[in-house]
């Protein structure tokens, strides 16, 4: 990002990020100076002035992570200096930008630093991994850590299980019964226990993602359109897919993820906002347009879709509330969605017989763990393990080729919400004292989750941005300290349990709520709906791109909030700028829900990167485009 003169960087307080290593021009190891943050003393705050770069905000999806310290790692001694001057110490690059995490002194190259050499860099991982094994899985019963990873297990298992539900009466009605909560349950604890073993990031949290729905869709769609059976068509693209993602990852290809910035980065979280938006708002469509819904119990459907998306938000907001106490208002937050399903469904089910409404449609799910879908050929559940030769008829042969097309694009959509999601969770200002290994965890999703959800019919599970960001969060210590400028306070991070523990406990829990099938049938519907919208809906917040077009949207300058792109950057670049990355979200939105066109959206939304690389410095004024893109 950008390169501030010497003049430039002196002038930064000490507690402030220069944000010097977040995009770098080369991914070869290089020394920087960085701030070390002096112990935080009334003194020290008076002296500090403020400036543009001590009031930045940094999010987590609303959550607030604007860190005034930089990581001082266990094996680096800050040297006092006096009090005039600030503290600085030479350290060693990670990568080409900020995505290694901590800083390298374990000997070996910083991630994500392409040597050029296949099977290089996943040595390196194994290395490097094989260094903290044992510890991922002690550290998380120091006495320090056992409480907390008690706590984030169950928190973030109920954070999973309703999205999981969401997604899978999502995948249900896309697929005709095809694949369906069971299938998504299934999926999540498979990959999640896999990932807990050997990802080389535990922290991320395994899930349906909706870039997934997205390829699914296009995939039905295009199974359709050439009259072919959908499961064997999956089966057949799934190691393709499998098969793609092992070479790009031997052939270090993951280090290219370090071209992605904010932009990419922007555009591909808000298409997600807005694919499970439209995938939610186009079941309530469907509501409407049920001709074997009565009328009341299609109103019924939707109040119960308002009122599920009202609680979840309603709940949400208890943190920033001043009603009950504290720790009350924590845990009913952290748990509002699961209290929101469970409340509904017992009123639905006391007042649809009150009104007579019968016709409410509940979620598919099998009296056993069994598959949703049923065999045409035997009128029975079909069997766990994908006929890959077909079902009714054979599989042609050019099909099982022709499945090459919709495998790349899934391969493309797979790296980005592989890797991006990484890419977040690793970022420096998170503080761990592991590095990632970014190759190992590519590795693993080729060699061993592919191919098992391909043969089992499942949907593929990545990274989900929003729950590995509250995994991490709820794994993260902190600290309240004032601002450098006094007008406020800041959280600092003052250690996070980096261990597997979590990562098990949480999808194991995942499988045990597959033998809940027969009390999740007389969940309604809607009420799931209604969650998979308020997902969609709170996604948005954190996204800088939403931010800046609600900014935009308020005339008048003196009301604009004080964002630091606000104060630095000229009105029009930063119209020009948001409404480019509005425009390329709302196309590839509309491309994935075009049946005819959109095998194209995964392929689309790859060339967003070198489209940024390439063509968006030449659109832009080279300091706004270097703020707006931090």
């Amino acid at each position: 990002m950008a390169d501030h003169s010497g003049e430039e960087r002196d002038n930064y307080p000490v507690n402030a990020p220069t944000g010097d290593d977040e995009h770098a021009d080369s991914p070869a190891m290089s020394m920087r100076r960085i701030n070390v943050l002096p112990p935080i003393t009334q003194e020290t705050v008076q002296r500090v002035p403020p400036t543009s770069q001590s009031r930045r905000e940094f999010s987590i999806r609303g959550m607030p992570l604007d860190h005034a310290a930089q990581h001082r790692d266990d094996d680096v001694e800050a040297v006092k200096q006096p009090a005039d001057e600030a503290e600085t110490m030479d350290v060693p690059a990670v990568g080409a930008t900020d995505l290694g995490g901590a800083m390298p002194l374990d000997g070996l190259p910083p991630p994500l630093q392409y040597s050029g050499k296949p099977f290089r860099a996943l040595w390196i991982d194994l290395k490097r991994k094989s260094r903290d094994y044992r510890t991922d899985w002690t550290d998380a019963f120091l006495p320090e850590n056992l409480s907390i990873v008690m706590s984030a297990t169950l928190f973030i298992f109920f954070a999973c299980l309703a999205p999981a539900l969401a997604f899978g009466a999502i995948y249900d009605t896309m697929s005709r019964g095809q694949i369906g909560i069971t299938e998504t349950l299934m999926a999540t604890g498979i990959t999640g226990i896999i990932n807990a073993f050997f990802s080389g990031q535990a922290l991320t949290i395994q899930g349906p993602t909706g870039p997934e729905l997205a390829y699914l869709s296009m995939l039905f769609s295009l199974c359709a359109t050439f009259d072919i059976e959908f499961l064997p068509a999956k089966f057949w693209a799934g190691l393709w897919t499998s098969l793609m993602t092992v070479t790009y990852t031997l052939l270090e290809w993951c280090c290219f993820i370090n071209k992605v910035t904010r932009f990419t980065e922007e555009i591909f979280s808000a298409m997600i906002s807005l694919i499970e938006i439209v995938a939610g708002s186009t079941n309530v469509v469907r509501i409407f347009l049920n001709t074997k819904m009565s009328i009341a119990a299609k109103l019924y459907s939707v109040i119960i879709v308002a009122l599920t998306y009202v609680m979840a938000v309603k709940f949400r907001e208890l943190r920033s509330s001043d009603w009950l106490t504290a720790a009350w208002r924590k845990q009913l937050a952290n748990y509002g969605v699961s209290i929101t399903i469970i409340s509904l469904t017992i009123i639905s089910s006391l007042v649809t017989p009150v009104f007579g409404i019968t016709d409410v449609t509940y979620l598919n799910v099998p009296d056993t763990i069994a598959p949703t879908w049923t065999d045409p050929t035997t009128n029975a559940r079909r069997a766990w393990f994908v006929k890959a030769g077909g079902y009714a008829r054979p599989f042609p042969v050019w099909a099982i080729f022709f499945m090459i097309v919709p495998a790349i694009g899934g391969c493309l959509l797979g790296y980005l919400d592989q890797n991006l999601t990484e890419v977040l969770v690793n970022r420096k200002d998170r503080m761990f004292k592991k590095l990632p290994a970014y190759h190992l965890s590519n590795m693993v999703v080729g060699c061993l989750l592919y191919p098992i959800c391909a043969l089992l019919g499942l949907p593929a599970c990545h990274p989900a941005t929003v729950r590995s960001l509250a995994h991490v969060m709820a794994l993260t210590s902190t600290e309240v300290v004032p601002l450098p400028d006094g007008k406020g306070n800041t959280v600092r991070i003052t250690g996070v349990a980096e261990q597997r523990v979590t990562h098990l406990l949480i999808h194991i829990l995942i499988f045990v709520a597959l033998a809940a099938g027969p009390v999740l049938k007389f969940v309604p519907q809607p009420i799931i709906i209604g969650i998979f919208l308020f997902l969609g809906i709170s996604s948005i917040r954190g996204n800088q791109l939403f931010d800046r077009a609600f900014v935009l949207l308020t005339c008048e300058r003196e009301r604009w909030p004080g964002y630091y792109y606000v104060q630095d950057v000229d009105r029009r670049e930063m119209t020009r700028f948001t409404i480019l990355q509005l425009v390329i979200t709302a196309v590839l939105v509309a491309i994935s829900r075009v049946s005819q066109i959109a095998i194209a959206f995964p392929f689309l939304t790859a060339i967003c990167i070198p489209f940024r690389v390439y063509i968006v410095p030449r659109m832009f004024d080279a300091k706004a485009l270097e703020v707006l893109d931090k």
